[in-house]
């Protein structure tokens, strides 16, 4: 069992770490750099108008299925028939409020309105596959799933290079959203036939008392979900609105956040390691001390080491990714990817404080930082543009960042361990030394980035921040939770 686990495992992070990467950095950026920052730009600001409320797509339905599933796999035809027709009303509810939102809150001409729908469609599609797959992993079928995980990117990869190289279509927003209309309703379809020979007799009654539980056990979550989502994500609307030339300096910001994007799938891969492990050994009463600390180690420590790599040759880095960058672009990009530090910060301590179901906590930090985030961005994008936005996104998830880690003790009843912290700060002050330093040095900037991440690396192992030991019982006590 451990065994078998220990290969899913591998598979999923292994397809995830090099799919979704390649998506972001080869085909996205791509189509980026030949649409330009204009046109680009007004793709991305509609993108992210359909995540502000995608959480009516889901409001914790997956997660509460595939819990649900594993524990009474007999009830899957039962369950599947109530929850399928609260996600269509779900997804009709979405439709409508974002539509509705954006006729009434942004004034958007009917083409953008147009473009805003067909996203809003390839959002409920992309969350009915989770749902799907959310049964399927309740069935503990994870190879499948895994290779499900990333059949929908897989596939816009494969459309998407058709439109690129394939000079039957010509490449312009309208093209780009069908490209992934047509591969998320094929891995709809694909996923559906891998479900259906588990699924037996459905009855599509309505049974009340199950969406309530449902919804009663989900709400905080979806809350939390909510909130995040506009402040993450509410910067690309304020550019819009504030600036004349929005859509462009959307264009910049997009630029700027693909690397930060595709570290963040890293982290949220770890998170999701690190969340079933909190979960049991709280209910256990474990010690979870010893799990924090492999959390920092595994995770905040290379953020910090890759953080500042890009940051200190943020353009050669743009120049690469980007021929005809901007020479604002590599300063925005600069602040933006320092904000992967705290935001890994927050993937460990938002994980123990979701497992330690300190929901009020984190909706309340939450709030905070969404107020913090919009006063910024009124004060700072009028005036400093695009880099304003950036500025305000570092700020905010700092701010995140210390929130979650000081309720995260603090609800956990645990001292921080401060000699790691301080080899935490103590790291960072070595590589900030060494990235002035290499400035004096002349040599390819490639050579460089090596050398300096290579340092970084022996650094992590010097200051013990990861030991071997630590690492090896972190992968088994991911073993044992799963076997278990």
């Amino acid at each position: 069992m451990r065994k078998k686990f220990a290969s899913n495992l591998i598979l999923m992070l292994g397809l995830n770490l090099l799919i979704k990467p390649f998506w972001i950095l080869g085909i996205d950026r791509t189509i980026q750099n030949m649409m330009g920052l204009q046109e680009y730009g007004l793709y991305y600001n509609m993108f992210n108008f359909s995540l502000m409320l995608s959480v009516f797509l889901d409001f914790g339905i997956a997660n509460y299925t595939s819990s649900s599933i594993a524990k009474q796999p007999q009830k899957i035809n039962e369950q599947f028939s109530v929850l399928f027709v609260v996600k269509i009303f779900f997804s009709i509810a979405y439709l409508l409020f974002t539509l509705c939102a954006a006729l009434f809150l942004t004034g958007y001409d009917s083409h953008s309105l147009y473009l805003l729908f067909i996203l809003g469609v390839n959002q409920a599609i992309s969350f009915f596959i989770i749902f799907f797959r959310s049964n399927i992993s309740g069935l503990q079928l994870f190879k499948t799933d895994s290779l499900l995980s990333v059949l929908d990117r897989g596939l816009m990869i494969l459309f998407c290079s058709v439109l690129i190289w394939g000079g039957m279509f010509n490449l312009s927003i309208d093209t780009f959203i069908y490209a992934q209309t047509c591969a998320y309703s094929t891995s709809l379809i694909l996923v559906f036939m891998v479900l259906k020979p588990h699924l037996n007799k459905l009855n599509f009654n309505m049974d009340k008392q199950l969406v309530f539980d449902v919804l009663k056990k989900t709400y905080p979550y979806a809350l939390l979900a909510l909130i995040m989502m506009f402040y993450t994500r509410i910067d690309n609307l304020m550019l819009e609105k504030l600036l004349p030339d929005g859509y462009y300096q959307i264009g910049i910001y997009a630029q700027s956040y693909r690397l930060l994007d595709a570290a963040n799938m890293f982290g949220a891969l770890i998170a999701m390691l690190l969340l079933p492990m909190f979960s049991r050994m709280i209910k256990n009463n474990d010690d979870i001390k010893p799990m924090i600390n492999s959390g920092i180690g595994v995770l905040i420590a290379p953020s910090i080491i890759f953080s500042f790599a890009c940051y200190f040759y943020q353009k050669e880095i743009m120049d690469l990714l980007y021929p005809n960058a901007l020479s604002i672009t590599s300063d925005v990009f600069g602040f933006v990817i320092l904000c992967f530090i705290p935001i890994s910060v927050m993937y460990v301590f938002g994980t123990l404080l979701t497992a330690n179901s300190n929901l009020k906590a984190l909706n309340i930090l939450a709030l905070l930082a969404l107020l913090i985030n919009f006063s910024l961005n009124y004060f700072l994008i009028p005036e400093y543009k695009v880099q304003g936005a950036a500025i305000s996104a570092l700020v905010t998830q700092t701010f995140i960042a210390i929130g979650n880690a000081i309720y995260g003790y603090k609800k956990t009843n645990i001292k921080p361990d401060y000699s790691l912290w301080f080899k935490l700060i103590l790291l960072a002050l070595i590589l900030l030394l060494l990235g002035n330093a290499t400035k004096l040095v002349s040599m390819n900037w490639m050579f460089e980035i090596l050398a300096y991440s290579a340092i970084g690396c022996i650094l992590i192992f010097v200051l013990k921040l990861i030991e071997l030991k630590r690492t090896l019982d972190f992968i088994k006590d991911k073993l044992n939770s799963y076997q278990n």
